[in-house]
Order: structure tokens, then sequence, then C-alpha cells
């Protein structure tokens, strides 16, 4: 079976997510509705992604997570620093301890990495949002079709078979999506 990747992209964090409103009554139904995930690139460089892919449910965020280790050593610390100020300090330090060491702890997650996201770097630009769809042709023409003019910048490319398994492999963890997808709204 021949997969493709399609990459919308859209000014701003939101454009994907509005565009999607704009499009999604006319669209009830179709198959790319269910396969399709949001993406938005942050002007520091972060990655976050969310929805099907792959038949898979995403929910990537790529600052890493904020709670572990460093978060409690750094709230702890803070709260002993600021003990010495009363109850007032304790609690402050107790707060820009946590936020220090939380900060320490995300930056230390991997940022994620793969060919996906090697696209995603490439086409969609900091501070903007896209489309992510990797499907059958049909479903990559009809999304296309139906952002017709909405979107900024359009990448599609067909994948090789070691690409696709490099993406399903990378992805394998992810919770599988069963029946039909209902996005809120």
């Amino acid at each position: 079976m021949i997969l493709e990747l399609a990459i919308l992209t859209f000014e701003h964090s939101e454009g994907a997510e509005r565009a999607f409103a704009d499009v999604r009554g006319a669209h009830e139904g179709a198959p790319w509705m269910d396969e399709l995930s949001f993406v938005e690139r942050h002007r520091n460089g972060r990655i976050v992604m969310r929805g099907t892919f792959a038949g898979h449910y995403l929910d990537i965020d790529g600052e890493g997570d904020a709670i572990g280790p460093d978060t409690a050593i750094g709230a702890l610390t803070g709260a002993v620093i600021g003990a010495a100020l009363g109850p007032a300090g304790f609690a402050a330090g107790f707060v820009a301890g946590g936020s220090i060491g939380g900060f320490r702890q995300s930056g230390r997650d991997p940022r994620p990495e793969g060919e996906l996201f090697e696209q995603i770097r490439v086409h969609v630009p900091s501070g903007h949002s896209a489309i992510a769809l990797l499907a059958v042709p049909e479903h990559i023409e009809a999304l296309l079709d139906a952002f017709a003019g909405r979107a900024g910048h359009a990448y599609r490319r067909i994948l090789s078979r070691e690409e696709v398994a490099t993406i399903e492999q990378a992805i394998e963890g992810a919770p599988i999506v069963t029946g039909r997808l209902r996005l809120a709204g």
C-alpha cells in the first residue's frame, strides 16, 4: 500500500485548529477527518503534536516532563533557604525552587526525533501550526482539496516502506485509535 505524508502549515500557533473548524462541517464523515494530527511549532523550537497519526493517538509535547527528581530537589532546596525568612519565605522558596528544578528537568528530556519531526522542523516555521496526515493518496487529495486556499504551504511526499516502518516503530507504544475519533466543538 502506498502511503503519503502531508503537512499543511498555517500562520499562528492556533491557525491549524481554526482552519479545521472552518472546514469541519462540510467534510463530516470524510475518512481523513479521523486520521490527522495538529502540530504547533513554538518560537523556542518546541513541537507539540496531538491527534491521530498512523492509527495511533499521539500527545507529544517537546518540552519534556517538568515533574521529576530535579523538581523535588529544587522545591525542597528553595523551601529550606526560604525558611530563614519565615512562612512567606518558605512558601516563595518552595515555589521558586520547584519552578527552577522543573525547568531543568524538562530540558533533560530528549526532543522528539525522527523523519516526521525533521519534516515538521523543515516545513513548519517557528510560531506556526500545521495539520499532519499519513494516509493513502486519496485521503491526502481530499485533505488538500478541503483546505485549498487556507494553508500557507502544503508539503506532500510519498514515503518508502522503510520510512513508513520507521514511523510505525517510533509510535508503536502510543494508544491505538479504535472507532471514529470525536473532536470537541
